[in-house]
């Protein structure tokens, strides 16, 4: 493999986990030998045609799964004994982990929707509550890695970003562990983040907007969350998808409408215009003032009510697509690139 760049950009897998599946399929046909020394991430990024920080994420997962050793200042070298892995996983019993004191975030149908598909696979179900515990849900997490009977884990993730990267480095290659309504942009060296696809919903709710006809269309997020990456991806795909003149607006304070309300006021009658609010949050705020409006309002739906066009992604599909997922690690994809996207529906 070295010098040679690599040819397996086409494919829908990000490029660090086409790196990584290179990597790991020239370390299984022996390209290296045990112990040997890989080139440093830069020159091996050059020989590969890739950034190094991209480089990097696949050399980690290498390291955090035991083919490969890293160490500051010594550099990066194939494992002695490299770890054998399973064709599939063995057990029949399937852990869906969840808060119980905020259970109406976990509505009925993502149990039902899970129970059905799981059944449909020959899997048991188990339900384990976490009572609002980031670490009880992480212990419980931890103890099903050693649990020769469990299938798999799908968890209503309350934890913080350490604690799953604690779980990332101690989870068996082939466990199947998705996580599902949480960070659904993020993979952390092997940890599926499988809910809902924002940017996919994004574009749904564009082109649904650049269909019906508006001349123009004013997208709002509020200031302090303009970096969030959900706020990011559902921008994206919004604009990726409407031909009409758009403008973000986020030069206000979620917790203050005011600057909200005086822009809304200004633009209040125009015609053929659309508005579409990032936060429902936002969205509520507002929503007698829109009312007397010539403007159209569109919102990506998580808590309010949906009381106008937008998006509002379906709970039952969530807990499907979490068990497809879980089907494919059972039968030995180790791939954690999500293929089948939810992306809501017009309501």
């Amino acid at each position: 493999m070295t010098g040679k760049k690599s040819n397996t950009r086409n494919n829908a897998d990000p490029v660090y986990l086409q790196i990584y599946k290179q990597i790991l399929r020239g370390i299984q046909e022996k390209q290296w030998q045990p112990g040997e020394k890989l080139p440093s991430d830069m020159a091996f990024a050059r020989e590969l045609g890739i950034n190094h920080l991209t480089l990097k994420k696949a050399l980690n997962r290498l390291a955090a799964e035991g083919f490969l050793n890293r160490t500051r200042g010594r550099g990066t070298f194939i494992a002695g004994k490299l770890p054998v892995i399973s064709g599939a996983a063995i057990g029949r019993r399937v852990a869906v982990i969840y808060d119980m004191v905020r259970e109406e975030s976990f509505h009925g149908d993502i149990f039902l929707s899970i129970y059905k598909s799981l059944g449909e696979m020959g899997l048991t179900l188990e339900l384990l509550s976490a009572n609002n515990s980031r670490t009880t849900q992480f212990k419980q997490i931890m103890s099903l890695f050693s649990d020769p009977d469990s299938a798999g884990c799908i968890v209503w993730s309350i934890m913080d970003m350490r604690q799953l990267e604690n779980l990332a480095a101690a989870k068996p290659a082939n466990y199947p562990l998705i996580f599902i309504n949480h960070k659904p942009e993020l993979d952390i060296q092997g940890i599926d983040f499988s809910g809902y696809d924002d940017y996919g919903s994004g574009r749904k709710l564009g082109e649904y907007i650049d269909s019906s006809g508006f001349k123009r269309c004013f997208i709002f997020q509020a200031q302090q969350f303009k970096k969030k990456i959900t706020n990011i991806n559902r921008l994206a795909g919004l604009q990726s998808a409407m031909s009409c003149s758009t403008e973000v607006f986020s030069g206000y304070d979620a917790g203050n409408p005011e600057k909200l309300e005086q822009f809304l006021k200004e633009i209040a009658h125009q015609k053929d215009t659309a508005v579409v609010f990032i936060s429902d949050a936002d969205y509520a705020r507002v929503r007698e003032q829109l009312s007397t409006s010539e403007l159209t309002p569109f919102v990506f739906f998580t808590g309010v009510s949906p009381c106008c066009k937008g998006i509002q992604l379906s709970t039952r599909l969530m807990g499907e697509n979490s068990v497809k997922i879980l089907g494919s690690r059972r039968n030995g994809d180790d791939s954690f690139s999500i293929t089948r996207r939810i992306t809501g529906t017009i309501v």
